[in-house]
């Protein structure tokens, strides 16, 4: 019996998924937000369990057409590229703030993919995160920590 790579992959993302859901259950919820309807904890324990459920599902089910993949023609070194970066990513994010370091990562992850378009380079970095950035702070009152901002009197 030949197990396809999908079946592998959907095995490795049903582990990711569990841990996940375990350390989402980890995150402090505020005394008050304990019985909010949205809290802290509740998008991270309902991608938790959808990853679950999706990558059970997939592992269970029969695949219509098998895949076969060529190992020759993956692109490791981005592969890896992109995992050293989002882990600098996660060391640098408390440290540098929201805004800086997910910028940076974005302008880096997207030179490392291959695009070369400077202005969507910088048009889906800066001010995308900006906008998100916006939308959590300002309208939906999310604090999120972030010196770089503080340094420049942005925000509080």
């Amino acid at each position: 019996m030949k197990i396809s790579p999908s079946k592998i992959i959907s095995l490795l993302f049903f582990i990711f998924s569990g841990f996940y859901l375990y350390t989402a259950y980890q995150i402090r919820v505020f005394a008050f937000d304990e019985n909010a309807a949205f809290n802290a904890r509740t998008f991270p324990v309902y991608l938790g369990y959808a990853g679950l459920i999706f990558s059970a599902l997939y592992i269970i089910l029969p695949e219509r057409k098998p895949s076969n993949v060529d190992v020759s023609i993956l692109e490791y070194k981005k592969t890896i590229l992109l995992v050293v970066l989002m882990i600098i990513y996660g060391i640098t994010i408390l440290k540098a703030g929201y805004f800086l370091s997910t910028s940076i990562f974005l302008v880096l992850s997207y030179i490392v993919l291959g695009e070369r378009r400077w202005i969507w380079v910088f048009i889906l970095s800066f001010p995308f995160v900006a906008i998100f950035m916006y939308l959590l702070h300002g309208l939906l009152n999310i604090y999120l920590r972030d010196p770089f901002l503080k340094y420049l009197g942005i925000i509080g």
